[in-house]
């Protein structure tokens, strides 16, 4: 076990590039047995090629490793386990159908290289459990669990693991305060039995209240570290914005446009659900809603339940003043998703036209079922309003991210809906497509669509918007204009400082 307060794993100037980009610039950290220390900084600032590095599955271009001392020469993720690093990812990945012993067991022997019968094998997993002062069925099926026990899991199967340095990125993701809790005391267990932990997280009210020291990542370079009695909410949310600045670049909310006065609105009132508690959202014709929320706030419920793919457990959605219940009713009145994932809204393997028209085929939309000649020319024409004639015979997996996406949009576009809905619409875009997009959404708008936006990321939101409301632990915690937003408001809201009232 790692003794307290001796340096663990020091890693200085570690420098990755991918082609021309510097991803890490001389990134330095050192963790310490017995301490929590957080790592925070905006999507893309380079945790996750700094983590990717620590464990081996990234080779560095420069800078060096090392563990208790001595320096390591990270070949794969089989050096970086056998120096005592192990990460436990944001996204759960192990074999559900197993039981709790099996996968704490699983692919990793206690280093004294013994092969645990089953029964020693439960009565060690039980023991562990036990040190943490967790009460669990070791027997039980892992998805049988809440997720946050299943976190918990693979907690102990670090511990399994003989871990000597912990990575926890973004462990309480998608959890209610209670789940969090729970992961926290565990975690806080883990530190007191004297392991080294990094702990990554959006979340900045978990930061302060857990870290002992706090290193904070903006393009690849450490550009701040908060000793333990120097991490305050506001100190953390400055590192990532830079101080309170009123935005002066160019946006749709202070630019000239169209927003229509319709009496066609699509409403949401008192939502809830297992991540929801009274939710209220409206969204007129010819308006683009901003919805904030990092991983876990119940954003991604909103969206569901706005597009009928999810039934409230209380509330409603309703156009026009027409219930909305089902995925069904929602083509019927003209509301669309285009989701986070591509994978499950396209057809990599097939054509661009075809991404166009197959979905309009199979669904009813507003004006009923559409015929292939009748979905044909409506795709040509939106190829032409979105410059895709260029590409428009070449498959869709074949083209770039931004091009992909512009396809997607066009794809719901079809279907002439009245609002269109979307998740993350810039995710994995270039800076150039992405200005493409935003300068599409807004033509969109200016001619009467309705635009519901979803992202965490603060600066995209306050550029296409033209309100912006932030959603936290399943509430909507604040609401303004995009004109009165700041940046640093914002990311406030998100990550637990109420900056300003919902209104």
């Amino acid at each position: 076990m790692t003794s307290f307060e001796t340096e663990a794993l020091r890693a200085d100037g570690v420098t990755k590039r991918y082609g021309p980009a510097l991803v890490l610039d001389r990134a330095s950290l050192t963790l310490v047995g017995g301490r929590v220390d957080g790592l925070i900084g905006r999507n893309g600032a380079g945790k996750s090629t700094f983590v990717n590095v620590l464990t081996g599955r990234v080779g560095a271009d420069g800078g060096s490793v090392a563990v208790a001392g001595a320096e390591l020469e990270l070949k794969g993720p089989a050096e970086a386990l056998a120096a005592g690093i192990v990460a436990v990812p944001q996204e759960l990945v192990m074999p559900m159908d197993m039981t709790v012993t099996e996968v704490v067991t699983f692919g990793a022997e206690p280093s004294r290289g013994v092969l645990l019968a089953p029964r020693a094998a439960e009565r060690h997993v039980r023991a562990l459990f036990e040190s943490l002062g967790l009460d669990l069925d070791v027997r039980r099926r892992v998805r049988e669990l809440p997720v946050s026990w299943q976190k918990v899991v693979l907690l102990a199967q670090a511990l399994h693991r003989d871990a000597r340095i912990l990575i926890l990125d973004e462990p309480t993701a998608a959890m209610n305060a209670e789940d969090c809790e729970r992961v926290m005391t565990v975690v806080r267990r883990l530190r007191e039995r004297g392991l080294a932990i990094l702990y990554i997280s959006h979340r900045f009210d978990e930061v302060e209240a857990l870290c002992d020291r706090v290193t904070a990542m903006a393009d690849g370079q450490v550009i701040d570290v908060m000793e333990q009695g120097e991490v305050t909410h506001d100190r953390l949310v400055r590192a990532i914005t830079g101080p309170e600045v009123v935005a002066t670049r160019p946006t749709r909310a202070s630019a000239p446009r169209a927003l229509r006065d319709s009496p066609v609105s699509l409403t949401a009132t008192n939502l809830s659900g297992a991540r929801l508690d009274g939710v209220d959202i409206e969204v007129v014709a010819g308006e683009i809603l901003g919805v904030a929320g990092l991983p876990g706030s119940g954003a991604e419920e909103v969206f569901a339940q706005l597009a009928g793919r999810q039934r409230p457990r209380g509330g409603s959605v309703e156009v026009g003043g027409e219930p909305l219940t089902t995925a069904a009713s929602a083509n019927r009145l003209g509301v669309s998703l285009l989701p986070a994932s591509r994978a499950s809204a396209s057809l990599p393997s097939e054509p661009v036209i075809e991404n166009l028209v197959l979905p309009a085929l199979r669904r009813v939309g507003r004006h009923g079922f559409m015929t292939v000649p009748a979905s044909r020319r409506r795709a040509a024409a939106i190829i032409d309003r979105l410059s895709l004639r260029p590409v428009a015979d070449r498959l869709l997996g074949q083209l770039s991210g931004g091009n992909q996406q512009r396809v997607l949009v066009g794809a719901k576009l079809l279907a002439e809906p009245r609002f269109l809905l979307l998740e993350d619409p810039t995710v994995g875009v270039d800076v150039a497509a992405r200005a493409e997009l935003h300068t599409l959404l807004w033509s969109l708008a200016d001619e009467g669509l309705g635009l519901v936006v979803g992202s965490s990321d603060a600066e995209e939101l306050l550029e296409l918007c033209d309100r912006i409301v932030v959603l936290r632990r399943g509430r909507i915690v604040a609401s303004w204009s995009a004109a009165e937003a700041t940046e640093y408001a914002l990311i406030g809201a998100m990550t637990g400082s109420i900056a300003a009232p919902a209104s």
